[in-house]
């Protein structure tokens, strides 16, 4: 865990990685997914970050679950 964290650290930290936080949009837009997609409770966390990225422009997600996401037709996945 101890290198985990040190990774997650460092990738933050990069120059090339632009940071995206939830603005007051990603709350409906989260609710409209999960009304239009019918999801249910365990998929609140993954709706919340397609949201956000959406929001922020993001197209493409780096990702080892890509099926957490296909049902979301806005980002494309890829897995590293």
């Amino acid at each position: 865990m101890k290198r985990a964290l040190e990774l997650v650290g460092d990738l933050w930290a990069a120059p090339e990685v632009v940071r995206i936080v939830p603005g007051p949009e990603m709350l409906p837009r989260t609710l409209e997914l999960m009304r239009n997609l019918r999801l249910g409770r365990k998929r609140i966390l993954d709706t919340a970050l397609a949201a956000t990225i959406e929001i922020a422009g993001v197209r493409r997600l780096a990702t080892l679950n890509p099926r957490d996401y296909k049902l979301f037709p806005f980002i494309e996945t890829v897995v590293p």
